[in-house]
């Protein structure tokens, strides 16, 4: 990394001696002030109840405060501000590769905010020796630490490369609410997933555990004693009902999710801003199965099978709505891949894209889900499988019908045709919720499957009551959802066709005479 040019110009920018000096004398005289304090307080210094644990804990918080929430916030500025001076282009065109690239301002943009970090060192040593704490565990919090901020750094740069100008404080929002968000959800859905925290958060966690004590029983044979491992403090998960140590399941799946916006930025931090594509179709797909793995992993089919299913295809629809965004064609990139046709004729796929890659990414997506939910169903608990099915399909035509509306507004002539058609289906949604909550249509169960028209409401409430008393309504909705596909779907031909066969220059001339003439 040292001979990264990207990376040096970083350091050289960022860790100049007048601010590495102040760093170091701020970390210096709060340490003394701090370690000063707690040694003339009459409280117990070590075991988990003492300060020296207390102390050890809050470090590792703020630790986790500067170098994620900062971080994050530092590697969002470093392609925008670059974007933003106009000189992203000059290093567009170096001879740095995508991932030397990649790579540098990673790892260079948050580089101030690491040797902060590691000014506050000497005070952890301090907290971990009055404690009594283990060093192992505080290794193990700063490879938490490490690796929870990076996953945070890697994506925060990611949307940094997509933010456009006037949206820059609003990436930022963005990155500190997803913080926020991804430190809890797994305490919100603790119910239905036995994993752990993801967050760099954690590290405050792992660096108060204490080992394992060592506890004597007795056997009933003879004065043998056996000593055994007991009292264990570390977190523990469930990988397909097998108890996991938490720490090795965080630290790998943080450093797949790594991967795969590296990936992402490596195939589009060198390409022009109109050809950004994230991932590619087949990319997007095992994207879509590698996250629903983990998901299926951890999943526990314990409590109700119809409220897991309902979860985890709630959460595919946030997934493949993200992932579908991103392959949705501009008409720059239209008009390209028309050019690279043989006689600029569109192919069926054109016309119906991305519909056929979403309806197979979701279809695989819901089996996977339901095929799982059969193989944990158990007797006391009803299931039925058509009804998980027809789920599975519900929430494929939904995603299909919205992204085939977006991939229309892109087609279409104006500023920001993206913004303008999430806006539209906000409205919507929001317009349709108002409308039916007013007249009672969801406590109403005659009136609840008309819901399905406009709503994916069967992923929360179909069940086999329900579709006895309707079905030919429940059906009515499913098959009117294809219909506003094919609609979507004609109407995109027909900007296509417009792409592909503009009007031609020879009928301007004709055209002008016939508005100057008299008549």
């Amino acid at each position: 990394m040292f001979s990264n040019p990207e990376f040096v110009r970083n350091i050289r920018t960022q860790l100049t001696t007048g601010k590495m000096i102040t760093a170091v004398m701020v970390a210096a005289a709060l340490s003394m002030v701090v370690a000063f304090s707690l040694t003339h307080i009459s409280a117990p210094a070590s075991g988990p109840s003492g300060w020296g644990f207390m102390l050890l804990r809050g470090l590792f918080w703020i630790q986790a405060l500067i170098l994620a929430a900062g971080g994050g916030i530092a590697c969002v500025n470093a392609i925008y501000k670059e974007k933003d001076q106009n000189t992203f282009d000059f290093q567009r065109v170096t001879r740095l590769s995508p991932l030397e690239l990649t790579l540098g301002k990673l790892l260079g943009a948050p580089i101030f905010l690491y040797f902060l970090c590691l000014c506050f060192v000497p005070l952890v040593i301090f907290a971990a020796v009055k404690g009594q704490q283990s060093f192992t565990f505080v290794l193990a919090a700063y490879a938490v630490l490490f690796m929870g901020s990076l996953t945070v750094h890697a994506f925060a740069l990611l949307i940094s490369l997509l933010t456009v100008r006037g949206s820059h404080s609003a990436a930022i929002i963005f990155i500190l609410i997803a913080l926020w968000f991804f430190s809890n959800i797994f305490t919100l859905t603790s119910s239905y997933l036995h994993l752990g925290p993801l967050s760099p958060f954690y590290s405050a966690e792992v660096s108060a555990q204490m080992a394992p004590k060592p506890a004597t029983i007795f056997l009933e044979e003879g004065d043998q004693q056996t000593t055994i491992r007991s009292d264990r403090s570390e977190t523990a998960d469930a990988f397909f009902g097998r108890s996991v140590p938490h720490l090795p399941v965080l630290l790998v799946i943080d450093t797949l999710f790594i991967c795969w916006f590296l990936l992402a930025l490596a195939r589009n931090i060198k390409r022009d801003p109109t050809q950004y594509e994230l991932y590619s179709p087949l990319q997007t797909f095992v994207l879509t199965i590698f996250i629903n793995g983990i998901l299926l992993a951890f999943v526990n089919w314990r409590v109700s099978l119809f409220d897991v299913q309902a979860s985890l295809l709630t959460i595919n629809m946030v997934i493949l709505s993200s992932l579908g965004l991103a392959q949705l064609r501009n008409r720059d990139r239209t008009r390209r891949i028309l050019r690279s046709r043989k006689e600029n004729i569109p192919s069926w796929l054109d016309f119906t894209w991305p519909a056929p890659f979403l309806f197979i990414a979701a279809i695989t997506a819901g089996l996977l889900v339901s095929i799982s939910a059969a193989i944990a169903h158990h007797a006391e608990t009803a299931w039925s499988p058509a009804f998980a099915i027809f789920r599975c399909l519900f929430v494929a035509a939904w995603l299909v019908r919205d992204m085939q509306f977006l991939q229309w507004m892109m087609l279409r002539r104006g500023k920001r045709p993206l913004v303008m058609g999430v806006l539209w289906l906000s409205v919507f949604y929001g317009c349709v919720w108002i409308v039916l909550s007013s007249f009672g249509t969801f406590r109403d169960v005659d009136h609840l499957p008309f819901t399905a028209f406009f709503l994916p409401t069967p992923v929360y409430y179909l069940d086999h009551a329900a579709w006895t008393m309707r079905p030919a309504i429940w059906g009515g909705a499913f098959v009117a959802q294809f219909l506003m596909v094919a609609l979507f779907i004609y109407a995109q031909r027909q900007a296509i066709l417009e792409l592909a066969h503009p009007p031609t220059a020879d009928a301007m001339p004709s055209a002008a005479i016939d508005a100057t003439s008299p008549l």
